[in-house]
């Protein structure tokens, strides 16, 4: 394997633990925050991922591109979607703290400048 399809792997992983870190912070619901929020709503147990659903759109396009980037052998495609995958992977806590969006572009800026 080479340089760009490590990094691709690796930012496409950290992607993945991002899916289930991210619903930790997702302690409540929208609009269940005030005074009566925890005791309230908390035992209930339906609300915890309420925000968690939508935030798949974002998180699985960017960890398939990235994938499918980074296990092609085409160069030209696999940076193209590699970088492409680091901007859609913004949205997910800036690319998961910013590390996998860094790694799926320095993977994609990489795969399209290396030598054939």
């Amino acid at each position: 394997m080479e340089t760009y399809q490590i990094l691709g792997i690796v930012g496409s992983l950290l992607l993945l633990v991002a899916i289930f870190v991210i619903p930790f912070f997702f302690m409540y619901g929208f609009g269940m925050m005030g005074f009566m929020g925890y005791p309230m709503y908390n035992s209930v147990g339906y609300h915890h991922y309420f925000f968690f659903f939508p935030f798949l759109f974002f998180i699985l396009p960017a960890v398939i591109l990235g994938l499918i980037g980074s296990l092609i052998n085409n160069r030209d495609a696999s940076g193209i979607l590699l970088i492409v995958a680091s901007f859609v992977s913004l949205p997910v806590m800036f690319g998961f703290f910013g590390i996998s969006f860094i790694l799926l572009l320095v993977a994609g800026i990489l795969a399209l400048t290396s030598n054939k």
